[in-house]
């Protein structure tokens, strides 16, 4: 039978390692007090540094086309049957050594642009901003939309005439009734948050993001979608036939009414990703 021998007690402090060891307890404590504190008061400053603008204006009630230049702002573009006067508003969240954002408006022959500028000086800090455009539903269902965008989503809730995007670096979100849409978001997703109606054509292009978009009854006359590394889903109508034309190198799936005449297609369906798969069904009642 073995046995062990119980561990032998720790030597016993002396009284010169009682004083170091109270020493580093004392050092260790003050060190998390400094830090406790300097962490708060950054974080106090930070607060402190914040500012919340707006810069509101309104917009001619008679324009035609409406051209929006937002840099790296995210949009909005929305009707509102309560508004009789269409309004454009800028609201912008940072610090206080972060440019001012500043909105210009100008109209020439029924074209208003609206461009998002910054005070000059270097740009320091750290913010966002959101642009809103507010539109009575009479106006927005005859107006041809043009937004351009480096940087921030395209959110449009409104029944437009036309809408031409341009998106270097952000999302795009497709919801009401638009006769023509031609949307580019080269790094971005392009969806629809619920049926999208498009009486003419749809062509969506997309370098490094996803298409998903189910449209409303009946399907826009042509549809074309493009991407490169990203996948396309499209939800169509459950009536047809479609002229349907796909390619890509990885999954395909076509299940909607189908023909190879052009004349009897209701629509021509047109999908292409390098990389990504390809989905095409039919919206279920």
């Amino acid at each position: 039978m073995t046995t062990f021998a119980p561990p032998s007690a720790p030597p016993p402090l002396t009284p010169g390692n009682r004083t170091a060891l109270r020493v580093m307890l004392v050092i260790a404590a003050a060190v998390l007090v400094v830090g406790s504190v300097a962490g708060l008061g950054v974080a106090a400053w930070g607060l402190n540094s914040l500012r919340a603008t707006n810069d509101a204006k309104d917009l001619p009630g008679t324009m035609r086309s409406l051209v929006i230049d937002a840099s790296d702002v995210s949009v909005h573009v929305k009707s509102d049957s309560k508004v009789t006067t269409p309004r454009a508003e800028l609201r912008t969240v940072g610090s206080s050594s972060r440019a001012q954002q500043r909105l210009n408006v100008t109209t020439d022959a029924g074209q208003t642009r609206i461009r998002v500028t910054r005070d000059s000086g270097r740009v320091v800090g750290f913010g966002s901003s959101d642009l809103t455009v507010t539109l009575p539903p009479a106006l927005a269902a005859g107006l041809f939309v043009t937004t351009q965008q480096n940087d921030g989503t395209l959110t449009v809730d409104a029944d437009l005439n036309r809408l031409v995007a341009r998106s270097s670096d952000g999302d795009v979100l497709l919801n009401g009734a638009v006769h023509v849409v031609d949307v580019s978001a080269r790094d971005g997703d392009i969806a629809s948050r619920k049926p999208l109606s498009v009486s003419e054509s749809f062509v969506v292009d997309s370098a490094d993001g996803d298409v998903a978009v189910t449209f409303a009854e009946p399907a826009p006359r042509k549809i074309t979608a493009t991407t490169r590394d990203g996948d396309v889903a499209l939800t169509l109508p459950a009536t047809g036939p479609y002229l349907v034309e796909t390619r890509s190198e990885y999954a395909t799936s076509v299940e909607v009414p189908e023909t190879t005449a052009p004349a009897r297609a209701v629509s021509e369906v047109t999908v292409r990703s390098d990389g990504g798969n390809i989905a095409i069904d039919t919206r279920r009642r």
